[in-house]
């Protein structure tokens, strides 16, 4: 597999930043879980950085709030850009449904396509809830397709897929806005050997390409191992 670590020009901005995140969740009524606790990093601008550790360590939970898909119990997330700062904690739904939509690009496990729309549609999808034209949303869509290999199925929908090829419809997705950041919580988790080399080759080449910056919750060594950084997660907490 070629993924190796690139060394770039030292970040010149901080564009993630988390302070003290706590998080828990009660289920069936009884005693509370924590997911989180005493969470705090800074992630640059164009860095690569992995979040590892078992299962349950939290590291979905603290990609799901740095993304805004959920909210800390306490402590506070802040997003950088352009000289402007967006703080998670003071900022309206649908100011953060707009960030999230312009800024960030996610990429899960299980690829989350809309079944009943083509693989086009799918792709197409964030750039219509940004309220572009259809016509601009399909050239775009189109676009990537073709970046990810997958340009021959367009009008196929998810279920016609295999598996690496709905995590390229996904990786495709999850690009359209060209966001700032780029969120993937276990991207080849559900992938054979073959699949997870060709969606780990092909996510390196995008970063690089697009000098996007890009969190990776993962087991794999082969994702960490390229990382410019590495955290280790366990118990809610950063070891």
């Amino acid at each position: 597999m070629i993924f190796t670590k690139i060394q770039t020009a030292p970040a010149f901005m901080t564009i993630l930043t988390a302070e003290n995140l706590h998080k828990s969740y009660s289920l069936n009524s009884e005693k509370d879980t924590t997911v989180l606790q005493h969470v705090s990093l800074q992630v640059e601008r164009g860095e690569f950085l992995a979040v590892v550790g078992p299962s349950g360590a939290g590291k979905s939970t603290l990609l799901h709030i740095l993304g805004t898909l959920d909210k800390p119990d306490t402590g506070r997330v802040e997003f950088t850009w352009e000289d402007k700062k967006y703080p998670y904690n003071s900022m309206s739904s649908k100011d953060l449904e707009e960030l999230r939509n312009k800024h960030i690009g996610f990429i899960f496990q299980f690829h989350h396509l809309l079944p009943e729309f083509t693989a086009l549609e799918n792709v197409m999808m964030p750039a219509l809830i940004a309220r572009e034209s259809m016509k601009s949303a399909a050239t775009k869509a189109k676009e990537l397709m073709d970046i990810v290999g997958m340009s021959h199925r367009t009008e196929h929908k998810p279920s016609e897929l295999s598996g690496g090829e709905q995590q390229r419809i996904a990786i495709a997705r999850a690009l359209i806005n060209k966001p700032s950041v780029l969120l993937a919580d276990e991207p080849t988790g559900n992938l054979d050997s073959a699949n997870t080399d060709a969606i780990l080759n092909l996510l390196h080449t995008i970063r690089t390409s697009r000098s996007l910056t890009m969190i990776i919750a993962t087991h794999s060594t082969d994702v960490a191992s390229a990382a410019q950084r590495v955290i280790t997660m366990r118990d809610g907490r950063i070891v």
